[in-house]
C-alpha cells in the first residue's frame, strides 16, 4: 500500500485454494495521510518470479478520530409534530474544521440526507 510519500508491505501465503487475506493488525495504515492510496498485490511463485500484479485506488479515511456527536435531540424534544416538520433542528458537533455533515433521517419506508 503506498500514498505519496511512503508504503507498507506484507507478504501472506495462499490456502490450497488461492485464497489470501491481510487484515488489520497485519497491516497498519495509520501512518498514511487521508487521501488516495494505491493497493497492489503482486504474486510470486516458489522460484520468486513475480506475475500478475493487481492494482487499484482506495480512499482512506482516518478513522481514528471520534465520532461526531448529535448535541441536541431533534427540535428539542425529540420529535417533530406537523407545525415543526418543514423546519426541523438537528446539531452537532466533533466534526473537524471545514469537513462536510451529512446527515440522513430514516423511517421504515424512505432515508432524506442533506450535507451541511
Amino acid at each position: 500500500i503506498t500514498d505519496n510519500n511512503s508504503s507498507v508491505s506484507r507478504t501472506v501465503t495462499a490456502d490450497n485454494s488461492g485464497n489470501w487475506t491481510l487484515s488489520g493488525s497485519e497491516l497498519d495504515v495509520s501512518a498514511f495521510n487521508n487521501g488516495t492510496l494505491t493497493v497492489s498485490a503482486t504474486q510470486a511463485d516458489i522460484a520468486g518470479n513475480t506475475y500478475r500484479e493487481s492494482s487499484q485506488k482506495v480512499k482512506r479515511v482516518d478513522l481514528g478520530r471520534p465520532p461526531i456527536t448529535k448535541t441536541t435531540p431533534i427540535e428539542t424534544d425529540g420529535i417533530v409534530n406537523a407545525a415543526e416538520d418543514n423546519d426541523v433542528l438537528i446539531a452537532g458537533s466533533g466534526a473537524e474544521v471545514g469537513n462536510s455533515v451529512t446527515v440522513t433521517i430514516t423511517d421504515n419506508n424512505s432515508s432524506v440526507s442533506r450535507t451541511v
